[in-house]
């Protein structure tokens, strides 16, 4: 394998999977693209609806944190030793993971999850499931990190 994907977002969950793609493609000598799929016009709407900000503020807060996002991508893979490629792509989430992941000819893709089921999975979507459904290449899912999991267990215990 001499390409990996990741799809990143800036969760815990995203950072997971960048961990275990830098893992993966540090034994193999492959290359890492951090992408975010960003759908700017609808995420412009709920901004500028809510927060009475004017769309051409609204645009340039939305690229200037996604632009963030990604530089913290950057930053953890190189505290772990590795340059990575990022992108950002102006799609909804899954069409804009598969069509980065295209592009940059990836052979396989890294998605983080929460490891949600039942109805709060079919509530919130899953990219991370419509990926495995509709990527052409294999798709590895990294689930929530263990402290943060155990973390959960735990308050649900004290209920």
């Amino acid at each position: 394998m001499k390409r990996l994907l990741v799809a990143y977002d800036g969760s815990e969950q995203a950072n997971a999977a960048l961990d275990v793609a830098i893992a993966l493609a540090s034994s193999e000598r492959a290359k890492v693209t951090a992408c975010l799929a960003l759908h700017f016009s609808e995420e412009l709407g709920r901004i500028a609806a809510a927060f009475h900000y004017t769309p051409a503020s609204a645009m340039r807060m939305l690229r200037e944190d996604a632009r963030a996002i990604l530089a913290a991508a950057a930053s953890r893979a190189a505290a772990a030793g590795m340059k990575i490629e990022i992108k950002l792509v102006d799609a909804p989430a899954l069409d804009g993971i598969i069509a980065c992941a295209k592009t940059a000819r990836a052979e396989m893709i890294v998605a983080g999850s929460h490891g949600r089921s039942g109805l709060p999975r079919l509530l919130l979507g899953s990219v991370a499931e419509g990926l495995m459904r509709k990527a052409n290449v294999p798709v590895l899912v990294v689930r929530q990190p263990a402290k943060v999991a155990s973390r959960r267990k735990r308050s649900t215990a004290q209920r």
